[in-house]
């Protein structure tokens, strides 16, 4: 039998994600990771820091926000700051894909802090340009912007000297980004000077054949990006004859495989159609622009998306429909923010458990344990949290597509729920919460999971059933809510629950089905109050 060469095999996987072979290049990673499980954590860590950049370019997001922090933590364990670095500025980059700007901005520094060496080098760079998207992403344009020249300076000081390409291209979106801002807060767009002298740059370096990236299989990305760039630059110099052949060019460099690209490009169209007063164009791109954006888990285009339709939505006197695409947009922010609590709830179980001395060893792991199971309850209402039922869901989907079963999610808002607060105390509040959540578990069946989303929001797993099915349930806990005592909570108190169904479709992602679902609570809402 051959002895293991983990080096030169995740060598020849990330020369395959160069060539555009991701699955060929997660099978060998996967194999390296299998043989290296228990006896070589080294191996083990750089096969998970691998993996994490193949989905990272898959637009596997969450998994690879997985793998890169167990990649970071083996390597941090072991001291090899270098691995940690590598494994950290992934994780930094799909946490802020993901929305989580807090993590990603710590997870940057920390990244920037262990290559600060004194000697300039490529994970350097890499490391500012990390924390210069983290800093764009979180809004803070001038941070970004710094740390993107330093990036190119840290290029610069290498030896031999690196190009400039990767943070000069990232810098374009920082601009753009800018430009946005601007819009919303006044109505009207900036001067795109500074964003035509990036992308004149980014055009020379690519005619000088420097148009590289650091890293491997960003190679094609990046020629998306700036065509991408290039068409939306047009678009805003309202050069409207030439905006069409542009933005054909970058759709035309796209993938076959969906990536967050395909949103970009999507947007630069729904822009051109903004210019043209289109607003029907531009709300029809800007709905495929978030529904890709949530497809490929790329929280902050989806959210970018629910903004600018709103604006769209504004133009047009629309106002109704604007708020409803904001209170969208703010459901989505909060639903990333508990996201971001239950990766920092893991984290810091972790270095907890780092810290223990090999004496306390044992203590330490039943304690995780413990953490564990209390991680996955609702502190309130006892039933499961959105951590647990998003691990479930996750896991019947996947098995549910693979044995084509049926699966279906609902969600449940509780109605006027502010005014329960408001007008009866946070106290009340709480029991009416409680209460929901036991009618819910009395009244579904028994492997169907109920859990609590987030406020007054809960949602209900339904394995091994369809739409239908689903809503016989469903019109249980509506009956029951309505037929419960609420008087005995508090004298003249009223309620009742808004259910919406979504049933799993081919291709569904989680987040897919479960913005279905949420789209059809919505839309089963009553117009009128119902607390008295």
């Amino acid at each position: 039998m051959a002895e293991p060469h983990p080096d030169a095999d995740l060598a020849a996987a990330y020369a395959l994600l160069d060539q555009g072979d991701l699955q060929g290049s997660r099978s060998v990673a996967q194999a390296v990771l299998a043989a290296a499980k228990n006896v070589d954590p080294r191996g083990e860590a750089a096969a998970l820091a691998c993996l994490a950049h193949g989905d990272r370019l898959g637009s596997r997001l969450r998994r690879a926000s997985e793998a890169s922090r167990r990649a970071a933590q083996i390597f941090e364990a072991l001291g090899d700051a270098p691995g940690e670095a590598n494994a950290l500025a992934t994780f930094a980059h799909v946490c802020m894909l993901l929305g989580r700007n807090d993590e990603s901005v710590e997870a940057a520094l920390m990244c920037v802090r262990l290559c600060d060496t004194g000697m300039p080098q490529a994970q350097t760079l890499l490391a500012y340009n990390c924390l210069g998207l983290a800093y764009s992403w979180g809004g803070d344009h001038d941070r970004a912007d710094a740390a993107f020249e330093e990036a190119v300076q840290t290029a610069r000081r290498c030896q031999p000297a690196l190009s400039i390409y990767q943070p000069r291209l990232n810098q374009i979106w920082v601009e753009a980004s800018r430009l946005l801002d601007e819009r919303y807060q006044s109505g009207v767009m900036g001067s795109v000077e500074r964003m035509a002298d990036l992308v004149r740059e980014c055009r020379e370096l690519e005619a000088a054949g420097q148009g590289v990236s650091v890293l491997p299989g960003m190679r094609a990305m990046g020629r998306t990006i700036s065509l991408a760039s290039t068409a939306l630059l047009t678009v805003w110099q309202g050069d409207i004859g030439g905006a069409p052949q542009a933005i054909a060019s970058a759709a035309h460099s796209l993938s076959g495989t969906m990536t967050w690209l395909d949103a970009f490009v999507r947007w630069c169209a729904a822009e051109l159609a903004w210019s043209q007063q289109d607003w029907a164009k531009a709300e029809c791109e800007l709905i495929a622009m978030r529904e890709m954006a949530l497809a490929v888990e790329h929280e902050q285009l989806a959210c970018r998306a629910h903004l600018l339709l709103a604006q769209v939505l504004e133009l047009q006197g629309k106002v109704e429909e604007a708020r409803r695409e904001h209170r969208a947009l703010r459901r989505r922010e909060r639903r990333v923010l508990a996201e971001s609590m239950s990766s920092r709830e893991l984290l810091v179980a972790w270095r907890l458990g780092a810290r223990e001395s090999e004496q306390h060893l044992q203590q330490a792991l039943e304690a995780s344990k413990q953490f564990e199971r209390w991680s996955l309850e609702d502190a309130l209402t006892g039933i499961a949290n959105r951590r647990h039922f998003e691990q479930s869901l996750a896991e019947s989907l996947t098995a549910a597509l693979a044995a084509d079963t049926p699966l279906s999610v609902a969600m449940v808002d509780v109605d006027q729920f502010k005014s329960v607060n408001d007008r009866f105390t946070h106290s009340v509040g709480d029991r009416v919460l409680k209460t929901v959540a036991a009618i819910m578990s009395s009244q579904v069946r028994g492997n169907d999971l109920p859990a609590r989303w987030a406020g007054d929001e809960f949602v209900i797993l339904f394995v091994d059933a369809t739409e239908q099915v689903a809503a016989q349930v469903c019109t249980r806990i509506v009956d029951a809510v309505a037929a419960f005592d609420w008087q005995s909570i508090a004298p003249g108190l009223q309620l009742s629950v808004s259910i919406g169904l979504g049933e799993l479709q081919l291709g569904d992602t989680v987040e897919s089905l479960m913005h279905r679902s949420d789209q059809s609570m919505y839309r089963a809402k009553p117009v009128a109050p119902v607390v008295a």
